[in-house]
């Protein structure tokens, strides 16, 4: 039978939260996390960075072309 992707996340999250670990919290919670979810965290928080950033530098030059564009014309 074919397992559904909520029992297989739910099996990933088993396996994190191993006994031997620390418990396995919410970020919001802030409280702490196995070593697995503490490398997640800081891979996706270096991933949101890296977006943001290159969001801002997409808008700045959009905006340094667009306050060009109305001087030259």
């Amino acid at each position: 039978m074919k397992e559904t992707r909520v029992s297989k996340y739910q099996q990933y999250r088993k396996s994190i939260s191993k006994k031997g670990s620390k418990g396995f919290f919410a970020p919001s919670k802030q409280e702490e996390v196995s070593a697995e979810m503490e490398l997640f965290l800081k891979i996706r928080k270096k991933r949101t960075i890296e977006n943001a950033v290159i969001i801002s530098i997409c808008a700045a030059i959009i905006l340094t072309l667009v306050v060009v564009g109305l001087k030259l014309f």
